[in-house]
């Protein structure tokens, strides 16, 4: 395999936190005239998502490297699917929306 599609998610998620963030940021001075750090709820809910971005990369991580030490015959279906880490940071971020 050339490439985790676990992985791949977990970045592309982090480059969606960064373009989400910028918006924010925009946001929080516009309608409050503070800067991103300052507004609570649009700073916690960005941090939130970087949280779970985080979180999705070190899994998939971790699956591809485990797979890779004990040698295993057939990998991780998060390393040729994009669904179960897409649908784990699905189910993340709704977790961290409560």
């Amino acid at each position: 395999i050339l490439y985790h599609k676990g992985v791949t998610v977990g970045f592309a998620s982090c480059l969606s936190f960064v373009f989400l963030t910028i918006p924010a940021a925009i946001a929080a001075k516009l309608l409050y005239g503070v800067s991103l750090a300052d507004s609570d709820w649009l700073h916690g809910s960005a941090e939130s998502l970087l949280t779970v971005t985080n979180l999705v990369t070190v899994i998939a991580f971790r699956q591809a490297l485990k797979a890779k030490e004990e040698n295993a015959p057939v990998m991780p279906e998060s390393a040729t699917s994009y669904a179960p880490m897409t649908w784990l940071l699905v189910g993340l971020t709704d977790l961290a929306r409560v």
